[in-house]
């Protein structure tokens, strides 16, 4: 006889009338509520970690904006430079902060060139034999192939990205360019296969080449750096033509704007995640918290500190233009720091910059944007680090709590649904034999 096998079907209050399914889900229920608040408990908390996680990304970007506001090497390289060229069709120029303000005659002697090569017109390709191609100190070979034409090698070269130089058949002639300007990317012919091709020099490996106020230069592309401290050149074509370096106030002034919009973005964020509104009877998801709290203090103390050590009137934000509302937040007057540094150009690497000589830790004699970086430095890396890693841990415990409680509720359930189903088959059998006795006594 062949035997059947399945899941278990149970009939709730078959014998008894009671439906037990529902009392064993009520009880259950309620030996739940554990689990079900500790996983309330996890919502809360990833929630906490996720608000957390976004201030200190703010906190990030205030201290990324701090540090365009001061140097490390000591030097005047916060305010902002542009170059202006006199024949933009010659020369393109940038500069950075680090350049220095004044005017260069710029002649470009030459364009930096790709050296290429090419085949006599209706070169054949013997199979078995190779060609090396070079270039810069780097070499990879190629076989010819049964069937090859020029078009099918040439293919073959430029799928191999490691090749210094790109192929292809220009009037029935095979032709390699080289990857890189300049006389180091110099094409190199070798192997068995060279000869036949009789390569030639159709355009020279050539460097750019400058004069820069009499001194010559030269690179091997188009774009020259740092021929002049913190500016980029790059060649168009062969003339002469001036370039104007000097401070860009509109760049400057919207360096220290994306400081104070960085500022206000975290300070506004702060404030919301840690009140409690009476009016809408809402609380921050961090309401009251002392690390947060503690992180707006300490960030409006600096903020309105004095530098020590500068001179009265170029000590202070409010000095070049930063104010404080009412609500806590900065304001920038753009005309005032204007103003400012066309008295001092260098007003705002003191303001913002000004160093005690310590790197090791902050005092009242660095400027407002090494001390905001130091005191970001300091929470980012401790005590949010320390909040972010605790939520990660507890998130941890209460999830290993909830699958050994589901472990138990598990076997709690088996013994209710047992103890009911034996209830069940009790009250069915008693009832059974109540009916026998019945009919007994009927009969007599």
């Amino acid at each position: 006889m062949a035997t059947i096998s399945g899941p278990a079907i149970s009939f709730s209050g078959v014998g008894s009338g009671i439906d037990t399914a529902s009392m064993v889900k009520a009880l259950m229920d309620l030996e739940r509520m554990p689990v079900t608040n500790l996983q309330n408990k996890i919502k809360t908390v990833n929630t906490e970690k996720g608000v957390v996680q976004e201030l200190n990304t703010q906190l990030g970007t205030l201290r990324t904006k701090a540090q365009a506001l001061f140097s490390d090497a000591g030097t005047a390289t916060t305010l902002a430079k542009k170059a202006t060229v006199g024949t933009d069709t010659v020369l393109g120029a940038s500069a950075t902060a680090a350049a220095s303000a004044g005017s260069y005659n710029v002649t470009v002697n030459a364009l930096a060139q790709n050296h290429t090569m090419a085949s006599t017109p209706g070169a054949t390709l013997t199979a078995g034999t190779s060609l090396g191609i070079t270039v810069g100190g780097n070499t990879q070979t190629f076989a010819v192939e049964a069937g090859d034409t020029l078009q099918t090698f040439a293919d073959r070269v430029n799928a191999d990205s490691s090749a210094g130089a790109q192929a292809s058949v220009i009037n029935n002639q095979l032709v390699f360019i080289s990857k890189s300007t300049g006389q180091s990317g110099a094409i190199g012919l070798g192997g068995t296969a060279a000869a036949g091709l009789g390569m030639t020099t159709t355009q020279a490996a050539q460097d750019a080449s400058l004069t820069v106020n009499g001194v010559a230069v030269t690179s091997s592309t188009n774009e020259v750096a740092n021929a002049v401290n913190g500016v980029t050149f790059t060649a168009k074509a062969v003339g002469t033509t001036k370039v104007d370096v000097a401070t860009d106030d509109s760049a400057t002034v919207k360096k220290v704007q994306d400081f104070v919009d960085a500022y206000n973005a975290l300070q506004s964020n702060m404030a919301r995640v840690t009140s409690y509104d009476a009016a809408t009877k809402n609380s921050g998801a961090l309401q009251g918290d002392p690390l947060f709290r503690g992180l707006q203090d300490s960030l409006r103390s600096v903020l309105g500190s004095v530098v020590q050590g500068l001179p009265d009137g170029a000590n202070t934000l409010f000095n070049i233009g930063i104010d404080t509302s009412r609500g806590g937040q900065l304001t920038l007057d753009a005309g005032k720091l204007t103003a400012a540094l066309k008295s001092d150009p260098n007003v705002l690497d003191k303001v913002f910059g000004a160093s005690d000589g310590d790197n090791a830790a902050s005092s009242a004699a660095d400027g407002i944007a090494r001390r905001i970086d130091a005191m970001a430095k300091q929470y980012s890396s401790g005590a949010i680090a320390d909040r972010i890693t605790g939520y990660g841990t507890s998130v941890r415990d209460m999830n290993d709590k909830i699958a050994r409680l589901n472990d138990t509720l598990a076997m709690r359930e088996q013994r209710l649904k047992a103890q009911f189903s034996a209830m069940d088959s009790a009250i069915a059998a008693m009832r059974n034999q109540q009916a026998e006795m019945a009919a007994r006594l009927g009969q007599s």
